[in-house]
């Protein structure tokens, strides 16, 4: 059978349309196209960075360290588990401790560390894991003696010349089974033998090796283990290097996920033109400014991003200042506050589009929604601007429409439905509709009972 290898122009069709995972092992096993698929921009659904992982699509690269023990040795479950899901993602030195990270050329640092790298070998944290050792210690003595009786657990407490706060520890603790005591006794007596091996110079009983763990579709795992001969986060911005080095024009990725590490190990030159962002955790505006230069200019406005916010409490507000947050298309809210500080603040935004897609507070209709539609109303705004809410009991939005029909003027109504006529051209539609029969998966979930919409459409 005659073959033709695929000529220049074709190729670069071939492998724009290629899965970025077997696009880039193909690169790697031919080196004949690797300068061509380098020049072709790589496009990815799903990306998300760490400190020593990165996940492509449904792949997940990991870097670890991972510890082989002598076979004399017994290995605390919690430190086999950490082996069996890929090794600890930070360096170890000689006697075992964690080793401070260093930042390097390309790295990307998302947090401040004030006063340098957190240290894990000093006399304090010793002390604060003895007493943590002492607390798994005393718990399990108490569950051996108080056969499980409140009465005799209190007596053996006041009996133990614990502080107040190791008291309240160890009751927590002496919930746990035995078995679970048993092995935090076992993972903390692990975690003291570095400071042992540094005081007498000894050696760990095991050996390290760099591991390399690609899953794939969540199940599928392929392991490579190389000698430990630099540290871990030189092998994650090598490994990063091979999956994005190079490439003549930015990344196109339709969903990122935005990082929650210390430090991103990137190629130098690494850029990405994103379309959707999920910030998975609080306070994006803290890595706000020292992620923004891995995005392509192009990536603004977003299509949509995902936030979690706890107003009350301080953290987000800064968020919803940020460039990025304010003129996305799409704004997805996770609000997890106590208090009604999320509605008032919406009426700043000016986004087309906002969905809160979850809210622990039950806002009164006459206080806060019924001021966001009159808000709506006095800086009329534009058409196709949609506002999505979950509620939990009907009253609320029964209520709201009463108080749109009976204070507003050229109002109609109907039984979930009223609209507000906002000129010529465009009016204003509020309603609700059961949240089990809304075509949004996310509104559809915590218990809500309802869907309220809010939205400015034209007039036909």
């Amino acid at each position: 059978m005659n073959t033709q290898p695929l000529r220049y122009q074709s190729l670069k069709i071939v492998l724009l349309y290629l899965e970025a995972n077997v696009r880039i092992k193909i690169s790697q096993r031919l080196p004949t196209i690797r300068s061509i698929e380098k020049l072709v921009p790589l496009r990815i659904r799903n990306l998300s960075l760490g400190s020593t992982d990165t996940s492509i699509n449904d792949t997940k690269y990991f870097v670890g360290v991972y510890r082989v023990f002598q076979p004399d040795q017994a290995i605390p479950k919690r430190v086999q588990n950490t082996n069996d899901s890929g090794g600890v993602p930070y360096d170890l030195d000689q006697y075992g401790f964690r080793a401070p990270e260093i930042l390097k050329v390309g790295d990307v640092q998302l947090i401040e560390l004030n006063g340098g790298p957190l240290r894990h070998d000093t006399d304090a944290v010793e002390e604060r894991q003895s007493q943590r050792l002492r607390n798994y210690e005393a718990a399990l003595a108490l569950k051996n003696k108080s056969m499980d009786t409140e009465a005799a657990l209190e007596e053996l407490l006041e009996n133990n010349n614990q502080n107040i706060a190791n008291n309240v520890r160890i009751r927590t603790l002496y919930r746990n089974s035995i078995e679970s005591l048993h092995e935090g006794i076992a993972f903390h007596r692990h975690s003291l033998l570095p400071f042992h091996y540094r005081r007498h110079n000894l050696s760990p009983p095991y050996s390290c090796y760099i591991q390399l763990t690609v899953t794939t579709k969540g199940t599928e795992k392929h392991i490579q283990r190389y000698i430990y001969t630099k540290s871990i986060y030189e092998a994650a911005r090598q490994l990063n290097t091979i999956l994005f080095g190079g490439r003549q024009c930015a990344i196109q990725v339709r969903d990122f996920t935005m990082p929650w590490c210390t430090i991103l190990r990137l190629p130098v030159g690494f850029k990405i033109r994103v379309k959707c962002i999920d910030n998975n955790s609080f306070n994006l505006s803290s890595r706000y400014n020292a992620i923004l230069p891995v995005f392509d200019p192009s990536s603004f406005p977003l299509d949509e991003i995902d936030i979690y916010s706890i107003i009350d409490i301080g953290v987000s507000v800064n968020d919803f200042h940020l460039p990025a947050i304010r003129s996305a298309k799409i704004l997805k809210i996770r609000d997890i506050s106590i208090g009604p500080e999320l509605l008032p603040l919406l009426r700043t935004l000016p986004n087309q589009t906002v969905i809160v897609t979850y809210s622990d507070v039950i806002f009164p209709a006459g206080d806060d929604y019924f001021a966001l539609v009159r808000d709506w109303l006095n800086v009329k705004r534009p058409v196709g601007t949609c506002y999505l809410f979950p509620i939990r009991k009907e009253e609320t939005v029964r209520g709201l429409l009463k108080l749109i029909k009976t204070r507003m003027e050229n109002t109609k109504r109907t039984k979930r439905c009223v609209t507000v006529s906002m000129g010529h051209s465009s009016r204003l539609e509020v309603y609700y509709v059961p949240a089990k029969t809304h075509s949004n998966p996310e509104l559809r979930r915590n218990g809500y009972e309802w869907v309220l919409t809010m939205r400015v459409v034209r007039v036909r």
